[in-house]
């Protein structure tokens, strides 16, 4: 993966750690950086999905592919997952039940996190909040899309894989106005209002993953300032019909606000916002936005280990609000990130980067090639 696509995983991460932390701080617009990450993975893993799928026999294909998104994955999130319910049972039984509210969720979450379903138990009027994994109902939209797309670009002729892509791009808005309907509905009463029962559910979000792909492949690098005129653009689209409807701006929402709950925004400012990352993707990846400042050593490394720091960043705001209550605001946040930085880089350092090494020689990409 190029540096500056690299680096563009390190600012949606950043945008999620400030739309999760508390105070003056925080940024009600940067769970959009959720959609970059989908998008994101659309765009890496569709043009490497058909590389395998020309380089390898069918059975390679799926092994390959699985096996090395396992590598990838598995390590850090299972160790988290049994490491932290290990210290949750030692703590509950020392302690006894009602006085470790977070660790005692964290434990009755397991099926769910475990199974990577999270996100349908988000959807649900059942869920209890916890910073020890609520965040990971992204995670279980991520490995949903793992087991869906690979069959459907093995199946699909290459003469009609644009036209698949352009498909479900479009079939993106119908699906999240179909769960809309439910819900408002109240079809399923066990599940919350609008906004959040179609933002965390997986249909929500096919376009996302189709227009990376689509971008990846198709999509052609313009000059730069095009890039700043379609980002400043769409932020207006956002602005103007959040006032439209609600008669105010709050600035820090970026003109979608959580999740995407004013003018039918849950319906078409999702593919909207898809849209305007996967463009900014094409002009990073040809190296025709701002590649001095996104191919920067240190933005790179952080998005080389942003896979720790979006698993940890959510537990260790917990801790650090607890421990440190009382505090100013930005010592607490820059305590926040420092401390999720360091455990990052020790988690990257000394467990993931040993999976990551075996990837390309237990599971190559295309027949014949190695690390």
């Amino acid at each position: 993966m190029s540096k500056g696509l690299t680096t563009f995983r390190a600012l949606a991460f950043f945008a999620i750690f400030l739309f999760h932390i508390n105070g003056h701080f925080r940024i009600l617009g940067g769970y959009l950086g959720v959609q970059a990450f989908f998008v994101l993975s659309g765009f890496l893993l569709t043009p490497i999905l058909l590389e395998m799928k020309a380089g390898l026999t069918t059975k390679d294909f799926f092994v390959h592919f699985y096996g090395r998104r396992a590598l990838r994955i598995f390590p850090l999130y299972y160790s988290y997952l049994l490491i932290v319910a290990a210290i949750s049972t030692v703590a509950i039984s020392h302690y006894g039940q009602g006085v470790l509210l977070q660790l005692e969720r964290f434990v009755r979450e397991l099926p769910w996190t475990m199974t990577y379903t999270y996100d349908f138990y988000h959807a649900s009027n059942f869920i209890e909040h916890t910073y020890l994994a609520t965040h990971f109902w992204s995670l279980a939209v991520e490995e949903q899309f793992y087991l869906v797309w690979p069959l459907a670009i093995f199946l699909i002729p290459a003469h009609r894989f644009r036209r698949f892509l352009l498909w479900v791009i479009v079939a993106g808005p119908f699906m999240r106005f179909a769960l809309a309907i439910i819900s408002d509905a109240n079809v399923l009463p066990s599940f919350p209002k609008t906004d959040i029962f179609v933002y965390v559910l997986p249909f929500s979000h096919v376009d996302a993953f189709a227009i990376g792909g689509y971008f990846a492949l198709y999509g052609k690098s313009r000059q730069a300032y095009l890039v700043w005129l379609y980002v400043a653009a769409v932020l207006m689209v956002g602005v103007l019909t959040s006032w439209i409807f609600s008669q105010q701006v709050q600035w820090g929402q970026l003109g979608y606000g959580p999740f995407m709950a004013d003018s039918y925004k849950h319906v078409w400012g999702y593919t909207l916002v898809n849209l305007m990352f996967a463009y900014v993707l094409v002009h990073i990846r040809d190296r025709a936005f701002l590649p001095v400042f996104f191919e920067n050593p240190v933005l790179v490394y952080l998005g080389t280990i942003s896979y720790g720091l979006y698993v940890f960043h959510y537990p260790v705001l917990g801790f650090v609000y607890k421990a440190m209550y009382g505090f100013p605001d930005i010592v607490q946040v820059l305590s926040a990130l420092l401390i999720t930085i360091m455990v990052s880089a020790i988690s990257y350092e000394f467990v993931e980067k040993r999976f990551i090494g075996a990837k390309d020689k237990y599971f190559a990409r295309g027949a014949g090639r190695t690390a």
